[in-house]
């Protein structure tokens, strides 16, 4: 008979851990199933300690049911599994399933006959429990979870190439055969092995089944130990996976199994997935830029480093911002409200041509990537482009164009705005509109032209409307113009708070040259910062060879402005951007149903 290991790893659960295992014993399995628990107590304190003890008095061993394993010393929820999963393997079959098991109460047994239904006998065969469908209770904090877990499980779906609703859960049911063939693959000491196992199961080119679940999820105060900086780690290990070079993975032993693999159907049932492993040779590029962009976070870290440092050595700065009014402090957040506002309205008409976007939807996710433009990869980036693609439903052409359009749009306006500000301080206030409004109509009726030659429109395919429609190119161009005005607006704020002596003319310019920084292929994150503050040097009387402090204190007043709104409100944008999702979600799978060979 098959074996069903549950694996549970422990770190300080004296109130829960009893009641779990037991919740697993009393389950009624499918008949040809028998039960297996093994606890992995992760070095916890006495009264958890004594509790597991208690249990291998209550469930002695002589008939194999209940085995303990104590690590010497905290490793993390990660290494208690991978040891849960190496002791299973040595006792298993190649018949037998292992399942991840939490060790509190969030997660609810019952449903271990439903995933077990759901198992394939296929070799490399999984089951996700899916929570959403059916949980409840956990009010306000379950709202903030839920969207973070959301974010966490679409960003990764763009990885691996996936289509899940729930990466994070707890509940992974796993073949022996597969879980041997993904456990070298599993490095993750803490929370960030639940989006590695999804990836090694993407890389390996696994079955993968959900099955709606029983979810009573618990607070910071019941117990959650759960935190913000493992939902940081959790992407970044989503993007190191990525980036990673495939491995040579041994294939099983029997031809059948691997040409059952290699033969599947490219469209399998919903909820089944087989892909490829996630970097293949053609990757290399994308492989160079991931590490691009993350050694150019962590140069970017560097360089916020060294505007905070340099701001610690201000006092009169700090002295000038206590002492602001507040209006000043109220504009300066205005200014970077305003900024957001009119970066979504730009995405909203700049697709108008290909997509009839609602204006609200894109207000949301232009938030959400506002917040993320702080992390590293540009992460933003990927979060827009995954909810243009499953929400919106752009094709990745569509997506790729509208993008081009409006990095295009952009950089005409920067070019406008910088070329009128250079006719200011050369020859007056005055020439500064209509060298600006020359600049940018000759680049919008530049592209117009080329967008309209016989040669771009067979390649286009009819894309290039995204630049011959009037309302889509002069609207981005505008509202591109408006956008860097509101920055404008903070930086000049900025400057006017710590008493700096720089005219409007000159705050253009440093404004301009932040924006021009931050599109570099390395990120935005400290680049920016780093324009500012040396722009600003540059244009004072000293120049950058007398560069004082009181420019990196420019540059983190003026980034705190922005952070200060944008990470609230990309916070506030998780909840209606997963309702989207769940809705369209939803449509997709009705639409699936009422024509099932569409």
């Amino acid at each position: 008979m098959p074996v069903l290991f549950a694996v549970i790893p422990v770190y300080d659960e004296p109130s829960t851990l009893a009641q779990c295992v037991a919740n697993v014993f009393v389950v009624q399995l499918p008949p040809q199933w028998t039960l297996k628990v093994i606890v992995v107590d992760d070095a916890s304190a006495a009264a958890t300690a004594t509790v597991a003890r208690e249990l291998t008095k209550l469930y002695p061993d002589e008939n194999s049911r209940f085995q303990l394993i104590t690590h010497a010393a905290n490793l993390g929820k990660g290494a208690a599994l991978r040891t849960g999963f190496s002791a299973a393997l040595q006792q298993a079959s190649h018949d037998d399933a292992v399942i991840t098991q939490d060790g509190d109460l969030e997660y609810d047994p019952n449903d271990y006959p439903a995933m077990l239904e759901a198992l394939t006998k296929e070799p490399l065969s999984a089951v996700f429990g899916n929570r959403w469908g059916r949980a409840h209770g956990g009010g306000a904090w379950r709202i903030f979870h839920t969207g973070v877990n959301r974010l966490l499980t679409l960003f990764s779906n763009q990885i691996t190439g996936l289509d899940i609703s729930d990466m994070e859960t707890g509940y992974k049911l796993f073949r022996v055969p597969l879980l041997q063939k993904i456990l070298p693959l599993l490095t993750e000491d803490r929370f960030g092995i639940e989006p590695q196992i999804t990836a090694a199961l993407a890389r390996v080119g696994a079955s993968l089944r959900e099955v709606p679940i029983q979810y009573a999820p618990r607070d910071r105060q019941g117990g959650k130990k759960i935190g913000p900086l493992d939902g940081l780690r959790a992407l970044w290990v989503i993007a190191r996976e990525r980036g990673r070079q495939s491995t040579k993975h041994e294939p099983f032993n029997t031809t059948e199994n691997l040409n059952h693999i290699q033969e599947r159907q490219p469209m399998p049932p919903r909820g089944e997935h087989s892909v490829p492993p996630l970097v293949s040779n053609n990757d290399k590029n994308s492989t160079r830029k991931l590490f691009l962009q993350a050694s150019g976070f962590v140069l970017g870290l560097a360089l916020v480093a060294w505007c905070v440092w340099g701001a610690t050595k201000d006092p009169e700065g700090w002295k000038n911002l206590r002492q602001a009014s507040g209006a000043s402090l109220i504009g300066l957040l205005l200014c970077s409200l305003g900024s957001i506002i009119v970066s979504g309205l730009t995405f909203w008409i700049a697709a108008r041509p290909v997509q009839p976007l609602r204006v609200q939807d894109q207000q949301w996710i232009n938030a959400l990537a506002s917040m993320l433009n702080y992390a590293p990869i540009r992460i933003g980036m990927f979060v827009r482009a995954a909810y243009a693609m499953k929400v919106d439903h752009f094709s990745a052409v569509e997506l790729v164009a509208w993008f081009a359009s409006l990095a295009f749009t952009f950089v005409i306006a920067l070019v406008a705005i910088t070329a009128g500000t250079l006719a200011w301080m050369q020859f007056g206030a005055w020439t500064f509109f209509p060298i600006l409004i020359l600049i940018a109509a000759l680049g919008g009726f530049s592209a117009r032209w080329c967008a309209t030659r016989a040669m771009v429109q067979r390649r286009a395919q009819g894309l290039e409307r995204l630049i011959t429609n009037p309302a889509a190119l002069w609207g981005s161009i505008l509202l591109h113009i408006v956008d860097l005005f509101f920055a404008t607006g903070r930086v000049f704020l900025a400057i006017h708070i710590l008493g700096i002596q720089l005219n409007l003319a000159q705050t253009l310019l440093v404004s301009m040259a932040s924006f021009a920084a931050s599109l570099n292929p390395l990120g935005r994150l400290g680049f920016r910062e780093a324009a500012v503050a040396f722009t600003a040097a540059a244009l004072s009387i000293g120049g950058v060879a007398d560069m004082e402090n009181k420019f990196q204190t420019l540059a983190v007043i003026e980034s705190a402005g922005e952070a200060l709104v944008a990470i609230p409100i990309g916070m506030l944008a998780l909840h209606p951007i997963w309702k989207r999702f769940r809705l369209s979600k939803q449509a997709r799978a009705r639409a699936i149903a009422a024509n099932p060979n569409g």
